[in-house]
C-alpha cells in the first residue's frame, strides 16, 4: 500500500519541533546581535582613543604648556568631533541628524544605539611618563582642570 502525504500527527510533530527550535534560536540571535553592536562600540572608542593620542602628539607643545591637570598630569580637554576629519572619519558622509532634525557635521554614530552620537563625548589627553595618553569619557564625568 502506497501512502501519499503526511498524517496529521506527523505534521503537528514537525510544526511543534520547528516552534521549539525557533523559540530557542531567536533570543540567542538577539543576544549575539547586541554583543556584536557592543563590540563595534568598543572598537570605535578604542579607535577614538588612538586618534586622540595622535592629536596629543601633534599638539605636544600645547599639552606640555597646559595649565590644566588630570591626576597631577598636564592635560587637554577636547571632544570627539574636534578629531573629525583630520584624525578620524565621520559616519554617513559627514551628515547626521541632530536632536532638532537638522544636519550637523562631524558626527560619529553609536553602533549600539543608532539614535545616539559619540561626537560630543569628552576626551582627556594627558602627558604621563613622557607619553601622550588619552581617556574617552563616555559619561562626561572626568575633568581636566
Amino acid at each position: 500500500m502506497n501512502k501519499r502525504g503526511f498524517t496529521l500527527i506527523e505534521l503537528l510533530a514537525t510544526i511543534t519541533l520547528m516552534g521549539v527550535i525557533i523559540a530557542i534560536g531567536v533570543p540567542s540571535f538577539n543576544n549575539i546581535n547586541q554583543r556584536i553592536k557592543n563590540n563595534m562600540l568598543n572598537t570605535k572608542i578604542n579607535f577614538i582613543t588612538e586618534a586622540s593620542i595622535l592629536y596629543g602628539e601633534d599638539n605636544i607643545n600645547e599639552l606640555e604648556n597646559s595649565s590644566k591637570t588630570y591626576n597631577n598630569y598636564k592635560c587637554l580637554n577636547i571632544i570627539v568631533s574636534s578629531l573629525v576629519p583630520v584624525y578620524i572619519d565621520s559616519d554617513n558622509d559627514n551628515k547626521c541628524l541632530n536632536n532638532n532634525s537638522d544636519y550637523k557635521i562631524g558626527c560619529i554614530i553609536d553602533p549600539s544605539n543608532k539614535n545616539n552620537y559619540l561626537d560630543q563625548m569628552k576626551i582627556i589627553i594627558y602627558y604621563k611618563d613622557n607619553k601622550v595618553k588619552a581617556i574617552v569619557d563616555q559619561n562626561n564625568n572626568l575633568t581636566c582642570s
